[in-house]
């Protein structure tokens, strides 16, 4: 997914309000420039300027077609709960992940329940995900945030603003991680998790009945890492090269779904691999054949039992696995 240019608060501000005049009350462009004092050029290139950066989103609701044949196979050569697979022919990778996250968000829908705790983590698929959550849905839900917050650059995908968009949308309770994402140290981390509120949410998220996750490939061209300043390029590639292979709630990992050896998983502030696991229904969402081989990993790591993806990349996933195959438990 491509990074968006970042937008100043104030002129945010303004790109939503201009939208919402145009996109919910219905006012024409001309009424709009009337009742903000401004130009109807300037108007319509505000909304040209808010469709740009996705301030605005337009969700249209495809008919969300099935591959079922591969659905069963993934299922079945990973010991899954379910393996949901679009059959899609969406040749842009934003398309094909905004498409794929309304399956996710459907399939999410049936799986929320009256008083269920739902923990979810930073990235791109999650915030799809929500986005693609019908606007006349309503559940009696807590979204719990699973993982520490991040720095302002990357507010729209990090876990807290998350939380509290998902939240607004169920018309649930919200419960935030007040805690950074990432520690100075190992004994930093370690300290911050014992403070009573930050150990109290952690709790929280350890009894959650439903996680949603993503999957990240450690491609330094597109890692959430990167972008949010906690590892550098050059940190991806040495981890590559020893042998790990992708990350979900900002743990690294293995080929084989075990946890990498290095500093960085000690000092990340939130839920570990071994709590998901103990997750009742933990959902990942992750498309793209460059990501066969991180979701092959997170799927051998038994930390999930659900997967959203799409035919392609479900048919690399099984090219990239053995025949036979038991995820770690």
């Amino acid at each position: 997914m491509a990074t968006l240019p970042l937008i100043d608060a104030a002129h945010h501000e303004l790109l939503a309000k201009v939208a919402a005049m145009y996109y919910e009350r219905e006012l024409t462009q001309s009424q709009i420039a009337t009742a903000l004092d401004l130009s109807r050029v300037k108007v319509y290139r505000l909304l040209k300027e808010a469709r740009e950066t996705q301030v605005v989103r337009i969700l249209i609701d495809y008919p969300l077609k099935r591959a079922s044949a591969l659905e069963e196979r993934l299922a079945r050569r990973y010991g899954l709960r379910e393996a949901l697979a679009l059959q899609s022919g969406a040749g842009d990778a934003g398309l094909l992940l905004r498409e794929t996250a309304q399956l996710a968000a459907r399939y999410l829908e049936d799986a929320l329940y009256a008083g269920a705790t739902l923990s979810i983590c930073f990235g791109s698929s999650t915030y799809e995900v929500i986005s693609a959550i019908r606007r006349d849905f309503q559940a009696d839900v807590t979204i719990v945030q699973a993982t520490g917050s991040l720095p302002q650059a990357l507010k729209e995908y990090d876990s807290s603003a998350l939380t509290r968009q998902l939240a607004q949308k169920l018309g649930g309770q919200a419960q935030y991680l007040s805690s950074p994402l990432l520690a100075d140290s190992p004994e930093a981390a370690a300290i911050i998790r014992q403070q009573a509120v930050v150990g109290q949410t952690l709790a929280q998220v350890r009894r959650a009945d439903i996680a949603l996750v993503g999957i990240g490939n450690l491609d330094p061209a597109t890692s959430g890492f990167l972008r949010a300043g906690v590892a550098d390029s050059s940190q991806l590639r040495a981890y590559r090269g020893g042998g790990a292979v992708g990350d979900m709630a900002w743990q690294i990992f293995d080929s084989a779904g075990q946890l990498f050896p290095c500093e960085l998983n000690e000092r990340i502030i939130g839920v570990t691999l071994d709590e998901l696991r103990a997750v009742p229904q933990t959902i990942a969402v992750a498309v793209g054949e460059n990501k066969a081989r991180a979701i092959h990993g997170a799927l051998c790591s038994g930390a999930i039992n659900v997967l959203v993806t799409d035919e392609q990349t479900a048919t690399h996933v099984l090219a990239t696995s053995p025949a036979a195959h038991r995820p770690v438990m």
